[in-house]
């Protein structure tokens, strides 16, 4: 199988790095140095697929809010290489879709995941230039009726922002 994409040479090493940061042991105490030495951070907000009941300017704006509310928390700065990164993918479905076979009446559920991650740039050795590094993340899924999904993903989005910054806290110390 021939690959087209150059970076996707680059996927194995940086699920490599994931996985050494969430299981070995003697990395545990380690993981918080990611977070307690990043002052500043940039948001970016993607859909795939697009939703059409949210749109990226409605949903960093709401982000970019909790963080002024939940300080002490990273300063926020579009020109920093530390990336808050949100990706909501979340589908419409109907329930045949789910199910496999059609019922009358079938009604459609938003259903997908949505992941907030914070990346940071890395030096691997043998690659010149530096790699982005997951050095947090959670995910949730998003599984409701589609009517209320826009409200749903946003709701899952305050719960993960409130997550990272009680991490974040907690990497800064008392």
């Amino acid at each position: 199988m021939r690959r087209t994409r150059a970076t996707s040479r680059f996927r194995p090493v940086l699920l490599g790095l994931s996985l050494l940061a969430l299981t070995s042991p003697g990395v545990a105490a380690e993981r918080w140095v990611g977070l307690a030495v990043m002052p500043r951070l940039a948001i970016d907000v993607a859909f795939s697929p697009i939703h059409p009941e949210l749109a990226a300017d409605e949903v960093r704006p709401r982000i970019e809010e909790a963080l002024r509310r939940g300080q002490p928390g990273p300063t926020l700065d579009p020109s920093s290489a530390d990336r808050l990164r949100l990706v909501i993918s979340v589908r419409a479905l109907s329930s045949s879709e789910l199910r496999g076979y059609h019922l009358p009446l079938s009604q459609m559920y938003g259903i997908g995941p949505v992941r907030l991650a914070v990346e940071r740039p890395a030096f691997v050795s043998g690659v010149a230039a530096p790699l982005p590094v997951v050095v947090w993340q959670t995910e949730r899924l998003a599984k409701g009726p589609w009517r209320t999904s826009g409200r749903e993903v946003l709701e899952l989005v305050d719960e993960m922002v409130s997550a990272f910054l009680a991490d974040y806290r907690r990497a800064q110390g008392p």
